[in-house]
């Protein structure tokens, strides 16, 4: 390999691992939001369900006041 293109390499690794680096960590923080939002959702889900199961009480608990 000649002089020219070991420069070249050497210019080039000085340019884009920084930019490696910085996209990774960008795309790593990015899929960590996403899952953090998942993971909210997944709480609204379960807040929703155990919502719905204290409604089915309740309207159970009325049907057998009202017969």
């Amino acid at each position: 390999m000649s002089i020219v293109g070991m420069v070249f390499l050497f210019i080039a690794a000085i340019v884009l691992g920084p930019l490696l680096i910085i996209f990774g960590y960008l795309h790593l923080r990015r899929r960590s939001i996403n899952k953090h939002e998942l993971q909210v959702i997944r709480e609204d889900i379960r807040n929703i369900y155990a919502e719905i199961e204290d409604m089915k009480e309740q309207l159970a608990d009325f049907i057998i006041k009202t017969n």
